[in-house]
């Protein structure tokens, strides 16, 4: 069956109309008891969740990356065996690292309701569920796990997240329209299960201007609101990789706007994330560049609480805009997965955000949430070749090295007077892991010394120990058998503990609760190890909390 919006239906009598005006104003819609903003810090967002597919009774349209939890996916058998059409949109790329998916995917799969399954490049990265009797849709950054919709302790052990519940029309009618252009889709896409058709279920609505549907759009969009915005910006971020978002952070600092950070420590040293740690550290560095009213023009925190950091929210101050939705700072997020985010300047959702973001940073809430930031040095790089001591080395040598992971730029000495090398490289900035470089001709028969100095893009440093080589030719003295220890770097930045750091105020529950529109928070974030993983249990629960890296 085809679901169309009110506009296009079939033209009421007047006697109608006036009926349907008198019951607006007289009774409230049930669903606008949903339009909320719900934060798992200290409520549960996953019970008003199953409340609304227990409550459907037209079509349930689902999305995700992966889902852990048996309650979300038990709930939607029930729809299913009750009579409600349900459609699922997943990707099985997910299985590997998050194998609780595999057992949803199997009951909903067994429960006869069609999947599709996204296969061109760039994940599924959709969180969402759509009522269409209940003109509701949910979408958030939170994946469909236990941890994610629920804190396991209140305010100390739980995932950042800000999960969204709302009957807008224009939202709900963009979704549909969303939904079935995936579903009915044959590029990139691919029957899983149970699909007998692949036709449209709604009519086709315009896209709401304030929602963005990547790939596309959503890193230009950002950037021009970074370079629009006069005041403050304020960003809860789990993954940065997009140089574009930090440069556009960095020139909002030069131009004298204060930028404030909560960002995920675990994706700062994850080595399949690398490229987070060079764009915190290029943040962190600009703030102690630039300065505002003598301080640091970026700030950076980190997650304090048990848990993991994966909120995806930007608030800017002059425009009274907030950015929420699936996309992290990633190329990816931009360019090819499937995303679903929110531009609003809707005044309570702008206050609700605002205020949910003040109260992590100002750890404010019922526990501290967030800690300061320090960047980390890299690791000590060496000398790879020529080997220490070696002789008869071409006159144009190669030097290698190897510097880890986190060190991006470097300083190359090479000389004969150990005392005075000459720095053939200043600050260059080669990349991470082992690099090399090509020195121009060497004086024959000649002991040359070398070092190198490796940097993080925050300007923390370590040096190799200084060897020696000899070029080929007859005469000359001979290279040093060891090396000597390079010079010692000053003490790394320690965390700097900020007023809220020492002066923690808990509140009784208000403030930043993430609950309905009419009911802003007050809100902030911090860094912590996770809660450790729990096995299967009776209620359906695959997973438990987990700080791992996740998309």
């Amino acid at each position: 069956m085809t679901y169309s919006s009110p506009v296009g239906r079939a033209r009421w009598s007047m006697a109608s109309i006036i009926v349907a005006l008198c019951a607006a104003v007289l009774w409230p819609r049930q669903a606008s008891a949903l339009e909320t903003l719900c934060d798992p810090a200290f409520q549960d967002c996953r019970a008003p969740l199953i409340a609304l597919i227990d409550r459907e009774t037209v079509r349930i349209d689902v999305a995700f990356w992966f889902m852990e939890d048996g309650r979300f996916s038990s709930a939607l058998e029930r729809a299913m065996a009750r009579g409600v059409p349900v459609r699922v949109l997943m990707d099985t790329r997910a299985n590997e690292d998050y194998p609780g998916n595999i057992a949803c995917l199997n009951q909903i799969q067994a429960a006869g309701i069609p999947m599709r399954e996204k296969t061109s490049d760039g994940i599924l990265h959709w969180k969402m569920m759509l009522f269409a009797g209940q003109r509701t849709v949910q979408f958030s950054g939170a994946n469909y796990s236990a941890e994610a919709f629920v804190f396991e302790t209140p305010w100390t052990a739980y995932v950042d997240e800000v999960i969204y519940f709302t009957d807008k029309a224009s939202y709900v009618n963009s979704f549909m329209t969303k939904f079935d252009d995936v579903w009915t889709t044959t590029n990139g896409y691919r029957n899983y299960a149970n699909v007998t058709s692949v036709q449209r279920a709604y009519g086709t609505f315009p896209i709401d201007p304030e929602l963005n549907f990547p790939p596309g759009g959503f890193r230009e969009r950002s950037i021009a609101s970074y370079a629009a915005e006069t005041q403050r910006i304020d960003a809860s971020m789990y993954r940065i990789t997009d140089r574009a978002h930090t440069d556009a952070l960095i020139a909002a600092a030069q131009r004298g706007v204060p930028v404030r950070l909560v960002t995920e420590q675990l994706q700062y040293r994850d080595e399949s994330r690398l490229w987070h740690s060079w764009n915190v550290d290029r943040l962190w560095a600009a703030g102690q560049q630039y300065l505002i009213n003598g301080q640091p023009s970026i700030r950076v925190r980190l997650r304090r609480h048990a848990g993991l950091s994966h909120e995806k929210l930007t608030v800017l101050g002059s425009q009274r805009m907030a950015i929420l939705g699936s996309s992290n700072w990633t190329s990816p997020s931009a360019d090819t997965q499937l995303e679903h985010n929110l531009f609003t300047t809707d005044a309570i959702i702008y206050a609700w955000s605002r205020d949910h973001f003040a109260r992590k940073w100002n750890n404010t809430g019922g526990a501290p949430e967030t800690a300061p930031f320090a960047p980390l040095p890299p690791d000590v790089p060496q000398l790879v070749s020529p080997l220490p001591g070696a002789i008869s080395q071409p006159l144009t040598p190669t030097l290698t090295w190897s510097a880890g992971p986190w060190a991006h730029k470097y300083d190359l000495y090479v000389g004969t007077d150990l005392a005075n090398l000459t720095k053939v490289l200043n600050d260059r900035e080669l990349g991470p892991y082992e690099q090399s470089w090509t020195m121009p001709a060497l004086a024959p028969g000649t002991v040359y010394y070398w070092r190198v100095v490796s940097r993080t893009m925050a300007g923390l440093w370590r040096s190799t120990m200084t060897c020696s080589f000899k070029t080929a030719g007859a005469g000359g003295a001979n290279p040093m058998g060891g090396c000597l220890a390079g010079p010692t770097p000053p003490p790394d930045p320690v965390p700097v503990p900020e007023p809220q750091d020492s002066n923690v105020t808990p509140s009784t529950g208000g403030g930043s609760n993430g609950g309905s529109h009419t009911d802003p928070s007050s809100g902030n974030g911090g860094p912590v190890p996770g809660l450790p993983g729990r096995t299967p249990s009776p209620d359906g629960t695959f997973t438990g909390q987990r700080a791992v890296p996740r998309p």
